[in-house]
């Protein structure tokens, strides 16, 4: 017997440096192995069921994903071969407009009418109101005839004198341990002054809560951060430490600028364990502070201002000492306007972009730039609030959207607003207020009587506009132009009814944006399509709708443009006007907006008192105005009364003017001709799609059928294919291996119950009785029962027929859907059905996708029931495991002990042995 020595990497020690067998000469690993083998067995069987599971997990999800792509496919209204949309089928039929103005309306589906577009008088507009970005900040660009302006909100002082802290640069903050996953930065600039240690953590809190950390699914921001993750804080021995709730680890893995010398005591950063800085203390004169001025201060920082100019960006410095050397006040100022000025003519040449001083006066420099119009601009300073730019550090031509509602509405009290509450998960408003990650307070924020977002002080206007554009409740989209700093409100719908409404003065839109003036140039109200129609050769008249799509007997009628009438040589449509008459004849006249009406005798226009009930005599002068005598000949006055009544007197001080109330009238084209349609057939498309369905519907019916109905393959020896461990796999070849894996694969989901109710399902759905079934099979579309699997077969022949001869009833037969008012489901409803029951993966998830999970539902990889079996088998298999290393561990440590005393006995053997030889 070979004498065994160290032990290998494939021993049952593992990784214990074991002698073995030096003293005894036994194998005592090959005795541990067989007195461990039953663990092994154990083990391996674990393995195999642990496999076959997964198996069983990855042949659900292949079904899955048919299901899935089938439903996707052929029922999501995101899809273009929808079959359960009537749209899609409208593609069978084919409209063309014809006639003289066939560009200006178009149409799909076919009408169970003859119809005629005779004319368009007016085309359906939405609500629009257009508002200049100087409305929300009055600092961006006034657009003139020839230039575009902009101009900081505040001044540069050059004398002013400023604290300059010993502490600049930043620190960064590694969370998570020796292996951060997140990283947190604070920076320090040396402006701003902490006059002890507790400024300086409130500096350093504040900055903290502007960032995030993810930790899991959860991301922490906010006070949340500073409550959950990491706070900074001072000790009663003035170090500040970082408090760590989840323990997770925090330590400082990064300082530039004085910031190692002033807060670490000069250690450098580090993440290796045991030389991490875990806290800050401030050295000698950390806070301490040194005066000097404006002037000094930038000249010695070389500061410097950014500007994009019509999309290229340069850094251009500002002017040192030196520029404005021995002058003062405006002389000085005006000087150093004209340095800068130089600066950016050399940087993008002269006349692009101009710089002067709005002040003037001496009492420092209020930044203006201008530039030609057509052009944008954007200014910005790390220096910006010392430039006069104001929290934002920028100066911009146009709108800056990264501002928050505070800035651009100061002096604004928030509180005034209407306060938001949370939403359940259908929407509905709560008791509870809403608050931002940070805890302060939300408001509701509300367009034509609707809340489309929740924001405070804090909100960017950015946030504001995506809100209202992309929010399913807003009723007004919003659209900017930096080229014209003009914002564009439209209504969603189009229509006389169609509004715009930011609320009043209450409301935190109306602070914004200010409340809409309808009778402003900027707003131009909402209306209705007007049109002439005929049908089967009988006029309509005029018809009014909100829309330019116009559904009539089955057509869906587009609009696009107007014709039909008269027109000047702009093309605009033109009027004749009639004065209004009432239902008597009599003509209309109108009274501060109250219409009257007199009778015409003799040349002379008779109103009546509507108090006294006499006769007053109105004639209209040269000029076009009404004036009015008695009976008696002597002037009186026309007045209207608190009853809205037509009055007379001689008192002129309330008299109002009257005017005559005409009618426009759009004055015909008589020779114009009218739109007609004609429809064909067009069916290929729907062909294509329907007998690819066919075809896709067959192939999963099949992987359906075969997978619960197959057995499991079994050996020569009536034994049933496992999976192959790895040390079976060891002496076989790659395509042996492979055809045994691929028949231990088989019937793997053997008699599964859900798959024979989802085939049954299935079945039933397209074994349609009634008129559905009648009109499929008329189409084409049959079931087949063969070798007991049943699918469908197409007739292309029979369907193209179908669809030529009655499109409507083919569509109905593949739409139709009892949810949507129908008797009975179509074939796609029938289907999507138990599709959904077993296979959707959106919202509720379907029975085998609960069951075994799908990539297609994220939230269920690892929360299904096949992945719940997979645990506790992995469970298992680590407590066996466990089971035999104690094993390996007791009689290795019997077998060391024996070899021990062996060599012992075998020492003093040798020992006597000696003594017998040397006596």
């Amino acid at each position: 017997m070979a004498v065994s020595g160290v032990s290998s990497s494939r021993s049952i020690y593992g990784n214990r440096n074991v002698i073995t067998g030096l003293a005894s000469g036994m194998d005592t690993e090959s005795m541990i192995e067989n007195a461990i083998s039953a663990y092994k067995n154990k083990i391996s069987a674990l393995s195999q069921k642990r496999t076959k599971t997964e198996w069983k997990q990855d042949a659900y999800r292949s079904m899955i994903s048919k299901m899935s792509s089938f439903l996707s496919k052929y029922t999501s209204y995101r899809s273009a071969n929808n079959l359960m949309s009537t749209s899609f089928f409208d593609q069978a039929v084919k409209t063309v407009s014809k006639g003289a103005n066939k560009d200006l309306v178009s149409a799909v589906g076919r009408a169970s009418s003859d119809i005629r577009i005779d004319r368009v008088r007016q085309l359906a507009t939405a609500a629009t109101y257009k508002l200049s970005g100087t409305a929300l900040d009055g600092t961006t660009a006034a657009f003139g005839q020839d230039k575009v302006s902009a101009s900081a909100s505040g001044t540069l002082d050059l004398d002013k004198e400023i604290d300059i802290s010993n502490l600049n640069g930043s620190l960064t903050l590694a969370y998570g341990g020796a292996n951060a996953q997140s990283y947190l930065t604070v920076n320090f600039d040396e402006t701003k002054t902490y006059a002890n240690a507790d400024e300086l953590v409130a500096e350093i809190n504040k900055q903290l809560e502007g960032q995030s950390v993810s930790i899991g699914t959860k991301t922490y921001t906010g006070k949340e951060l500073l409550n959950n993750v990491v706070k900074a804080e001072v000790g009663a021995d003035g170090k500040i430490t970082f408090a760590d709730p989840k323990k997770n680890g925090v330590y400082v893995s990064g300082a530039t600028g004085s910031v190692q010398e002033q807060l670490l005591g000069g250690s450098e950063p580090s993440t290796e364990a045991g030389k991490q800085i875990k806290s800050l203390t401030l050295a000698d004169g950390a806070l301490d502070t040194k005066k000097m001025s404006t002037l000094e201060y930038l000249t010695t920082r070389g500061a410097s201002m950014e500007i994009t100019l019509d999309g290229k960006t340069k850094t251009v410095k500002l002017p040192g000492e030196d520029a404005v050397k021995g002058l003062t006040g405006a002389d000085r100022d005006a000087a150093y306007v004209k340095a800068f000025q130089k600066s950016i003519d050399d940087a993008f040449g002269k006349g692009k972009l101009t710089v002067s001083d709005a002040n003037g006066d001496g009492n420092g420099i209020q930044f203006q730039f201008d530039a030609p119009k057509g052009s944008t601009f954007a200014i910005g300073s790390t220096k910006g609030e010392i430039l006069g730019f104001g929290e934002s550090d920028r100066v911009t031509s146009y709108l800056n959207t990264g501002k928050t509602l505070g800035e651009l509405m100061k002096g604004k009290d928030f509180s005034t607003f209407e306060k938001a509450y949370v939403l359940d998960s259908k929407g509905n408003k709560t008791n509870k207020l809403a608050t931002d990650a940070n805890g302060k307070q939300l408001y509701s924020f509300k367009v034509n009587g609707k809340e489309v977002g929740q924001f405070n002080e804090d909100t960017a206007l950015s946030t504001v506009f995506n809100a209202m554009n992309s929010n399913s409740d807003s009723e007004v989209k919003v659209g900017y132009s930096k080229l014209t700093n003009e914002l564009t409100f439209t209504a969603k719908d189009t229509g006389a009814a169609s509004k715009i409404d930011f609320g009043d003065d209450k409301s935190m839109a109306a602070a914004l944006f200010g409340k809409v003036d309808t009778s402003a140039a900027g707003y131009s109200a909402g209306q209705d399509a007007i049109f002439e129609a005929s049908i089967n050769g009988t006029s309509l008249g005029e018809i009014t709708r909100s829309s330019n799509d116009v559904e009539m007997d089955g057509m869906t009628i587009s609009l696009k443009g107007t014709f039909g009438y008269q027109t000047d040589e702009d093309g605009n449509i033109q009027y004749e006007s009639e004065q209004a008459k009432d239902k008597d004849g009599r003509l209309l006249f109108s009274f501060q907006g109250v219409e009257k009406a007199a009778s015409e005798n003799g040349g002379k226009l008779e109103f009546t008192d509507e108090k006294s009930g006499k006769t007053v005599y109105g004639t209209i002068g040269a000029d076009g105005k009404l004036t009015f005598t008695n009976q008696a000949g002597d002037q009186v006055y026309a007045r209207v009364d608190a009853q809205n009544r037509l009055r007379f007197d001689a008192d002129a001080s309330q008299a109002v003017e009257g005017s005559a109330v005409m009618n426009k009238t759009a004055i015909k084209d008589t020779k114009a001709e009218g739109v007609t349609f004609e429809t064909s057939s067009d069916a290929d498309k729907i062909v294509d799609v329907v007998k690819q369905m066919v075809e896709d519907y067959n192939a999963m019916a099949k992987e359906i059928k075969d997978a619960y109905s197959t057995l499991p393959a079994q050996r020569s020896n009536g034994a049933y294919y496992e999976p192959l461990t790895s040390e079976d796999e060891e002496d076989m070849s790659e395509s042996a291996v492979k055809n045994w894996t691929e028949k231990a694969k088989q019937g793997i989901l053997f008699g599964d119950r859900d798959l024979a109710s989802l085939y049954q399902r299935l079945t039933s759905a397209v074994s349609m009785t009634g008129e559905h079934g009648a009109a499929l099979r008329e189409a084409g579309i049959t079931v087949n029962y063969s070798n007991g699997l049943t699918t469908l077969e197409f007739n292309e022949d029979k369907f193209r027929a179908a669809l030529n001869n009655d499109p409507d009833k083919v569509r109905d037969a593949f739409t139709s859907s009892v949810e949507s008012g129908a008797k009975s489901n179509g074939l796609m409803q029938a289907l999507k059905q138990p599709l959904d029951i077993y296979g959707k993966t959106e919202g509720g998830k379907g029975v085998l996708v609960e069951k075994a999970g799908s990539p297609l539902a994220p939230s269920t990889m690892y929360n299904n029931t096949i992945q719940k079996e997979l645990n506790n088998i992995d469970s298992e298999i680590e407590r066996w495991q466990d089971k035999m290393e104690n094993q390996i561990d007791h009689y290795t440590s019997q077998f060391s002990r024996l070899e021990q005393l062996i060599q012992q006995m075998n020492s003093q053997s040798s020992y006597f042995s000696q003594l017998m030889a040397g006596g």
